[in-house]
């Protein structure tokens, strides 16, 4: 079994034209992308994926509860293969997280610092962070650097890690091991923390495999995810880059699939 905890997928009326870092085009024919669920689960299916779990995010204000029912719909899918992280604004009222959790469908709640145009730990954010730890709903966020702006320090580990502090009953999932394209960071500070990380991007961004072992090892073995941010990522890649750091059967195991179905309470 094999659960990618971090895919993305829109209603067409709410896509938004997610950040590539810039670089060569690659030889070949153009990859083609899924349009609908069932291209997505057929895909996914076919690069060994047995469950998927959506992260939506409301990237502009006032889409939050149309793409929540979106994301209600995927959920009736008739053989459970999606699970459901729910959108939510920075603009959005905390008390909106009620609704999520009394809908019995979403397990948790993406947010995205750079695309939504936030700061981890800004106070305006404690009111939401305050409401998920009643609600008992882990929090998955975009860590570490942006794609575009390097200037910007929005998900920097130190402001995560502040959050976690602030609020020790919150469940974080920190993504891209804890500091995208912050590896010495990630390892330094994010490793060993009482909180998710997940191995998205890995693949594209992590070129040292030494360093990326030592994180992994580092971490507590219960408290790590598979992803792959498909469709802009491939997880037959990530798998497979992963599978070459030779790590135990055992943190294998709890990676691909053991932690998420602890996580997920399935």
């Amino acid at each position: 079994m094999i659960i990618d905890f971090h895919i993305h997928m829109s209603d067409p009326k709410f896509a938004v034209k997610m950040p590539v870092p810039k670089g060569p085009k690659k030889p070949g024919p153009a990859r083609v992308l899924p349009r609908t669920p069932e291209e997505y689960k057929k895909n996914l299916k076919e690069m060994g994926i047995s469950h998927a779990v959506v992260q939506h995010m409301a990237v502009q204000p006032g889409t939050t509860k149309a793409i929540n029912e979106f994301a209600k719909e995927l959920s009736k899918d008739e053989d459970g293969f999606f699970f459901q992280y729910g959108a939510f604004h920075p603009d959005d009222d905390p008390e909106d997280l009620k609704d999520l959790r009394e809908s019995g469908v979403f397990q948790g709640v993406k947010l995205h610092p750079y695309l939504q145009k936030f700061v981890i730990d800004d106070r305006k954010m404690y009111p939401a962070y305050e409401m998920l730890s009643y609600l008992n709903l882990p929090v998955l966020f975009h860590t570490g650097r942006d794609f575009d702006d390097p200037s910007l320090k929005n998900a920097f580990p130190e402001k995560i890690l502040k959050i976690h502090r602030d609020f020790p009953k919150l469940t974080i999932i920190a993504a891209h091991l804890g500091a995208f394209c912050m590896y010495d960071e990630a390892e330094e500070l994010m490793a060993g923390q009482d909180m998710y990380i997940d191995v998205t991007a890995c693949v594209t961004f992590c070129k040292d495999m030494a360093q990326y072992k030592r994180i992994l090892e580092k971490h507590d073995p219960d408290k790590i995810l598979f992803g792959s941010d498909y469709a802009m990522g491939d997880p037959s890649k990530e798998l497979e880059y992963l599978e070459r750091l030779n790590l135990s059967s055992d943190l294998m195991d709890k990676i691909l699939y053991k932690n998420a179905v602890q996580l997920l309470g399935i």
